[in-house]
């Protein structure tokens, strides 16, 4: 069940704030956030819950490295050329 642990809390070290186990599963667009099994595993049975609640496509997803920071910033270009364009 997703919401089971939603309301149980740590310090992210990502964003230097105490953050709810349910933003860290739903923080990429629904997908929990990479990290989520470096940061939940002494709170929760998280690999457990990861398998019970995500495909294998979405595990894949989740575990994948990040992009790295030059293509973000070229996505967020295109992204506002689009919408500049659209104006």
């Amino acid at each position: 069940m997703l919401v089971q642990y939603d309301n149980e809390e740590i310090y992210c070290r990502k964003l230097g704030h105490h953050l709810t186990f349910k933003y860290c599963r739903t923080e990429r667009e629904g997908l929990p956030c990479a990290k989520v099994l470096d940061c939940w595993f002494e709170n929760i049975p998280i690999e457990e819950f990861v398998r019970s609640n995500y495909s294998e496509a979405e595990i894949a997803a989740i575990t994948a490295p990040p992009k790295p920071k030059v293509a973000t910033l070229f996505d967020l270009i295109a992204e506002a050329k689009k919408r500049n364009s659209k104006q």
